[in-house]
């Protein structure tokens, strides 16, 4: 497997400028499709975005206790890890894993695909930041306020007490601790792959 990634990223690095050479750290863990998809978004779809130098993806098919969302330097291949929320919409039953994504508006749900962190704001949950949809099937985030912000349902208190964290209304949500972490590595500009 680790040979077939480095053969993948030396094939993607010659097909795409220098500053999308990634070598990740093998200690840390993202799935190798979920990275290869979230590489051909920044790419394709937006390959300015890589001038922010960090790439983000999130895997929610991961449970909601686990860190699952992946903040990469494009330039050294460290890669910081965050526990993040999913949609109410996306986990009915509450188990703690998301079975659907959409990006149907009033669904409550997580919307999959490439989004670019835009402009950060101050709302009803204090620093939050916006994110612009870049594929068909999420357009619609801005109009839905999906967003990244904190939320007590993502603390380390609520997830030592019911074993998960809770869920948003489809939006990215951290604890405020974990959220002050990732606002100082990524910028606006920023390319995040939400994927399962």
């Amino acid at each position: 497997m680790k040979r077939a990634f480095a053969l993948f990223l030396l094939f993607f690095c010659s097909l795409a400028p220098a500053a999308f050479a990634v070598v990740l750290d093998p200690h840390q863990i993202i799935r190798q499709e979920l990275l290869n998809a979230g590489l051909t978004a920044l790419r394709d779809k937006a390959p300015d975005a890589s001038k922010t130098g960090r790439l983000v993806i999130v895997d929610y098919a991961k449970h909601s206790r686990e860190e699952r969302l992946y903040v990469v330097n494009l330039k050294t291949g460290e890669v910081s890890a965050y526990r993040t929320s999913h949609g109410l919409g996306s986990d009915p039953d509450h188990d703690g894993y998301l079975d659907r994504f959409s990006s149907v508006p009033g669904s409550q749900a997580s919307p999959r695909g490439t989004f670019r962190i835009a402009e950060e704001y101050r709302g009803k949950h204090g620093r939050s930041v916006r994110l612009d949809g870049l594929d068909e099937e999420n357009r619609t985030a801005r109009d839905r306020a999906i967003v990244i912000h904190a939320a007590s349902y993502a603390e380390p208190e609520h997830l030592a007490r019911y074993g998960k964290l809770g869920r948003s209304n489809g939006c990215i949500v951290f604890s405020k601790a974990d959220l002050a972490r990732f606002l100082d590595e990524v910028s606006e500009g920023t390319l995040i792959f939400v994927g399962k």
